[in-house]
């Protein structure tokens, strides 16, 4: 039974029946997904450490956020809000795995200052759950990595849309410049095409001020990269 759920691992990974590329990456975190039980294990302390230790670059930029109205994007099963939601009077998670928005929501309990929003299609922060100029602040931790550039872009534009004026957007994304156009899977740590530069570009296309944005190593040598951006 092991080895069989072994090779149905494989296959969904390496022979994809969906052609849709946006499709296809949120496809690997719904319930029975390829990469589903990764849930479970980034809810360890040492992955959370990752993150969440004052040295790292993640909680210095953090610091920045004004978290009173805050998203997070592609939140998972809320794991990384859980670090902060003392300091939040109202929290939005968003996600595209029913599932894993489930799981945040026995997290959290019944907390009232906690909305749960599932948007399937993987692009945009949907209009009628979060109005414009709404949010002290948006953030994106270890998800933004794997996305396709038309949903990097449909992030960063409904960012701004949300964000007050003034307000910090901090996103964790790839800086893996090889295989355009190519499978995410087929890249080491299944980081997408992106890179500082573009993301950078684009986060300035739809009125963004670029305030920091930092190169590091993850999953090979400067593969990742964690951008700061202020809507004037």
């Amino acid at each position: 039974m092991r080895l069989i759920k072994k090779v149905k691992k494989y296959m969904a990974i390496h022979f994809p029946t969906e052609k849709n590329a946006t499709k296809r990456v949120i496809s690997f975190w719904e319930k029975g997904g390829p990469d589903f039980e990764y849930y479970a294990s980034a809810d360890q302390e040492d992955w959370i450490k990752v993150f969440w230790e004052e040295n790292t670059v993640f909680c210095k930029l953090f610091q920045t956020l004004d978290l009173k109205y805050t998203l997070e994007i592609a939140c998972g099963t809320g794991r990384h809000s859980a670090q902060v939601s003392d300091k939040i009077e109202k929290l939005y998670l968003l996600d595209t795995s029913k599932a894993a928005l489930d799981l945040a929501e026995q997290r959290f309990g019944n907390q009232k200052d906690v909305e749960y929003i599932h948007h399937q299609s993987g692009l945009g922060i949907p209009v009628d759950r979060i109005k414009d100029n709404a949010l002290t602040a948006v953030f994106s931790y270890d998800a933004m990595v794997h996305f396709e550039k038309e949903a990097v872009e449909s992030y960063l534009a409904d960012s701004y849309r949300v964000l007050k004026p003034g307000a910090y957007a901090l996103f964790h994304h790839s800086n893996y410049d090889k295989n355009p156009g190519g499978k995410f899977s087929d890249n080491p740590g299944w980081r997408n095409y992106m890179t500082k530069s573009l993301f950078c570009s684009l986060s300035e296309k739809y009125g963004f001020q670029v305030v920091h944005s930092e190169v590091f190593s993850f999953s090979t040598t400067d593969s990742d990269c964690v951008t700061l951006l202020k809507k004037p």
